[in-house]
């Protein structure tokens, strides 16, 4: 199969951006249909990982100007930003030049690239392949959908259908995607416990805070969204101030510093308040051999097995008891259980599958059999 794989139009698609978590998906996507004999063309800014097969670069789409490498720059969500409809039209021309009938063009921001999607096309599948967001590209034959979860998909059917949707059989759920060597597992822990997130009260800081001072135990914080700290006085964006003498804000993390941080803390809290689409930090941090404490709506009951990788809880004392008890997990069977679900080398195949099931739609679609089946089925395995 010939894949089209656009990047985002803020930050190069490479390692050194792991802080952010759509471009190491995007570098990560090509990285594994590659390793499956499938041919991926890249469409990102310049300097791009060469990796990935870059056969269009964008070069600088304007408003943020030159790159640094693994300096993180925020994205317009919004879709107002202009450098989003030069991004789209660049990438569309490319794909123009280059795609074949039959060819699968992947895209990642939803609906920010509905110029790009009007524009490719023809003779074309389109495929949404990790959908973490709300705004969807619209529904058209030629155009189909990956959710991170079964919590996102139900959620956005029922925003674009109302209480009683119907499902789509070409839309399917294939999780987030992690390489595990760039989690490794850390059996020794620390005397700490972190959060890692926006520093806004959605996420839940203020969960992890009252419950780490109420136990009088240390919280490491990272993220963005801290405007200065004074003393033991964290104070954040969204006007809300954090005071503690256990409370440490260590700063915005990636790369390094933060799989340090999930490597040797006692267990990562997760509150969020939101239905969260899936939050790629409880399986980070589970790579790594630690637990979790989250909430119990969203994507977390997908997420985390309680009482084994880590807790979902309700209330403050829920919450208090789980950090209490974080430390009495097993820490190799939470790194074990998240390589088994969430390693690049598992989660390849489910694309495999969805992406051969999409091919059939050239042949006689939902009619179309496979004498070669195995077994029912990867895309099943979440």
């Amino acid at each position: 199969m010939r894949f089209h794989v656009v990047g985002l139009p803020h930050t190069q698609t490479n390692a050194q951006h792991n802080s952010d978590v759509f471009t190491m998906k995007v570098l990560h996507f090509c990285q594994m249909m590659q390793s499956l004999g499938h041919e991926v063309y890249h469409y990102g800014v310049e300097g791009s990982d060469n990796n990935t097969q870059i056969m269009s670069q964008t070069e600088q789409v304007g408003f943020f100007g030159k790159r640094v490498p693994g300096q993180l720059y925020d994205i317009d969500w919004t879709g107002k930003a202009p450098y989003w409809s030069v991004f789209n039209k660049r990438a569309a021309a490319e794909i123009n030049k280059r795609k074949q009938p039959g060819d699968i063009v992947c895209v990642i921001s939803g609906s920010l690239n509905h110029l790009l999607a009007e524009a490719v096309e023809g003779g074309v599948l389109i495929s949404e392949y990790g959908i973490g967001y709300n705004g969807c590209l619209s529904r058209k034959p030629s155009r189909y959908r990956i959710y991170e979860s079964y919590a996102h998909m139900h959620k956005i059917l029922g925003a674009e259908a109302g209480y009683d949707p119907n499902g789509y059989f070409y839309d399917a759920v294939i999780p987030n995607y992690l390489n595990p060597s760039e989690y490794p597992f850390n059996p020794s822990k620390g005397d700490y416990f972190l959060y890692v997130g926006r520093l806004i009260k959605r996420k839940g800081i203020h969960i992890a805070v009252e419950t780490c001072k109420r136990l009088g135990v240390k919280l490491k914080i990272a993220g963005q969204g801290c405007l200065k700290v004074e003393g033991n006085r964290i104070y954040c964006t969204d006007g809300e101030v954090y005071e503690g003498d256990n409370l440490e804000y260590v700063g915005f993390a990636s790369g390094d510093k933060k799989v340090n941080l999930y490597q040797n803390a006692i267990a990562t809290f997760a509150p969020t308040l939101y239905t969260e689409p899936f939050g790629a930090i409880v399986i980070e941090s589970q790579m790594t051999g630690t637990p979790v404490i989250t909430t119990d709506w969203g994507a977390y009951p997908e997420t985390v097995d309680h009482g084994k990788t880590g807790f979902r809880c309700h209330t403050l004392e829920q919450f208090m008891w789980a950090a209490q008890h974080a430390k009495d997990l097993d820490k190799k069977y939470i790194h074990e259980h998240a390589v088994a679900t969430w390693s690049m080398e598992r989660v390849k195949y489910m694309y495999q599958e969805y992406f051969q099931m999409l091919s059939s739609l050239w042949d006689a679609g939902w009619y179309t059999m496979n004498d070669d089946r195995k077994e029912m089925s990867w895309l099943n395995k979440y």
